[in-house]
């Protein structure tokens, strides 16, 4: 598979060993772990894009990944007490929020300040297996930003630059465990995107292949 995707050739693969470095084109193999949801459990990923949220006091890089079952994935990774993870999250479209979710707390999260009741999943949850927590909580107030669709790993942050960017704001909510996220986002347009993510170590990750 990875000669027909990279060439014949080996010197056009180049070794990684951080998926930091990733670039459009590379690939990323998960272990087959019961950890990780069905959607992603021993598949290899193709890196299709990758995209830059810069906030005030930080700029997250995003990587866009699509698997054999052609799933938009996205995934960020994250230094947390000197100890690495990666973080995977799905967009849900509106339907599928108003069936999982309480709709009353989770309308609550778009109240001025931060919103203390527990947004729980009501709906039947069996086609989410591993993505979803059982409740989730606000943490903190939204946030304001500007979205990218470039890859700015290398560049000066301007912070608030508006050529190119697009400004949206932004809150994350966390089940207790931290191991799921629940991330919506609302754009200049009202367009409000929603994301269930989960968290894993970067040892879930079973090789990386660099394209040249």
């Amino acid at each position: 598979m990875f000669k027909k995707l990279f060439g014949k050739k080996e010197e056009s693969i180049r070794q990684l060993s951080d998926p930091k470095d990733l670039k459009v084109g590379d690939m990323l193999e998960l272990v087959d772990s019961f950890g990780l949801p069905k959607e992603l459990r021993g598949k290899t990923f193709q890196v299709m894009e990758i995209n830059t949220y810069e906030y005030q006091h930080e700029k997250v890089t995003e990587f866009l990944l699509e698997g054999p079952e052609q799933l938009p994935v996205h995934m960020s990774v994250e230094n947390e007490d000197g100890e690495k993870w990666i973080n995977f999250t799905m967009k849900l479209d509106r339907e599928e929020v108003e069936e999982l979710f309480d709709m009353d707390a989770f309308g609550a999260v778009f109240d001025e300040g931060v919103s203390r009741m527990p947004v729980e999943v009501v709906g039947d949850a069996s086609d989410y297996e591993r993505w979803l927590g059982k409740s989730y909580r606000q943490q903190g107030e939204w946030n304001s930003g500007y979205f990218y669709q470039q890859d700015k790993r290398n560049q000066t942050r301007n912070q608030y630059e508006e050529d190119g960017s697009e400004p949206f704001e932004s809150v994350s909510l966390a089940s207790d465990d931290d191991m799921f996220s629940l991330d919506i986002e609302v754009w200049e347009d009202g367009t409000t995107d929603v994301f269930v993510g989960i968290s894993r170590p970067v040892a879930d990750i079973k090789g990386l292949y660099g394209k040249t």
